[in-house]
């Protein structure tokens, strides 16, 4: 008896060692295919030429647009550019911490109130980062409505100091113009990824039937599954790079040249807006992190959306072109519709990725976020279902 209950014991060790020992493998094998799947992505010359060209465009807006636009007028001297930034940091630090009264009246009195605008250029002509954060704040000035400031207030009864008591928040004076860049700059990278994406992953199924490829991938129904898991996995983790390298180069370029000071603010003092928004009456790394939520959701929407079509066709090109139009329709879509469907509108991935419409959806992002995430699992389960009844 006793030999018979060694025996089974025995054989059911053997067993299990059997099912772990092929459980095993399974994974292994569906993380080789994973690796497979992401290193063809990533050694795409699609992918790598749209990298090199991201990275450059990215560098241009970066020192033409945003730092070519930076102005310094301290005295009788103009300074504009690269040289203007480090003038507007230098000046900055004598002033930097609590807002008082008192360095309201001395920034005044050393650099003056900025009164010129010219016609289609931003900001005041005559103004540096100091007396431009006076007018905005503390005078009845502004220079986007062409207002000439002719009033000014004391902190107590500025619009700001109000906002701040209600939040807890002490006003402090820094130099923000790095966070105000990267905000910028994260819109303008992101429609570049999105760009990117497109190109990349409309070709996930589609290329495989072009090639014909099929009757080898589908010799299997578990070789068949095993790959599209591999594909769908590899795809999301090659949007997440994308937008990972995409903040983090914001971050470095920003951080290199202008500095992140000024974070612990509320959201419109550290991106110089007025605080009539409901938006930036909240602390920025709280708004930061809102907006790189839904931007990354956005880029995730994107790569599901491009998956499903890619599922449905039997071309990389037409891939690609269907993947756009349902990339950029929305834009169309928002000129005619309005009331409760644009709250469907904004959970596209366009609109999702634009720093504007994040902030008129500030009352409702939570809303956004769910129909967006609902719409990419739809869309990823969809693209399976396809890719899968497939006939090779």
């Amino acid at each position: 008896m006793n030999d018979v209950g060694e025996c089974r014991l025995e054989s059911r060790a053997k067993t299990r060692g059997r099912v772990l020992n092929v459980h095993k493998g399974q994974e292994k094998e569906k993380m080789r295919l994973y690796k497979m799947e992401v290193y063809k992505r990533c050694h795409k010359k699609v992918f790598l030429m749209g990298i090199l060209a991201a990275i450059g465009l990215m560098l241009l807006y970066f020192w033409f647009a945003e730092v070519g636009g930076e102005i310094a007028v301290v005295g009788d001297k103009s300074y504009v550019g690269y040289e203007a930034v480090q003038i507007n940091k230098e000046i900055t630090s004598e002033f930097e911490g609590i807002i008082t009264n008192e360095k309201i009246s001395e920034i005044v009195d050393k650099y003056g109130i900025p009164t010129k605008l010219t016609e289609n250029m931003p900001g005041w002509r005559d103004g540096n980062y100091l007396n431009d954060f006076v007018v905005r704040y503390f005078t009845n000035g502004c220079w986007e409505t062409g207002t000439i400031p002719t009033q000014t207030y004391t902190l107590e009864k500025s619009e700001m100091y109000q906002v701040c008591q209600s939040e807890g928040i002490i006003p402090v004076l820094a130099y923000t113009k790095g966070w105000q860049v990267f905000v910028e700059m994260l819109q303008f990278g992101l429609i570049l990824g999105s760009v990117l994406i497109i190109f990349s992953i409309s070709t996930v199924f589609a290329e495989e039937e072009q090639i014909k490829m099929l009757p080898i991938i589908f010799t299997t129904e578990e070789g068949k599954r095993k790959d599209i898991t591999a594909k769908i996995f590899a795809a999301f983790s090659l949007t997440v790079f994308v937008f990972l390298g995409i903040v983090l180069f914001d971050f470095i370029l920003c951080g290199i040249v202008y500095g992140l000071n000024g974070y612990e603010n509320l959201a419109g003092v550290v991106l110089g807006d007025k605080m009539l928004r409901v938006v930036y009456q909240q602390e920025f790394l709280e708004y930061l992190l809102k907006l790189l939520l839904l931007n990354l959701q956005g880029l995730l929407l994107l790569c599901a959306v491009t998956l499903c079509v890619s599922a449905g066709c039997s071309s990389s090109f037409i891939a690609v072109i269907i993947s756009a139009v349902c990339w950029g329709i929305p834009i169309l879509l928002r000129m005619f519709l309005t009331g409760i469907i644009s709250i469907i509108i904004y959970a596209t991935p366009l609109f999702l990725v634009m720093r504007e419409t994040v902030n008129d959806m500030v009352a409702f992002w939570q809303l956004v976020l769910f129909i967006s995430v609902f719409a990419g699992v739809v869309c990823t389960i969809m693209g399976y279902r396809k890719y899968k009844i497939k006939e090779a």
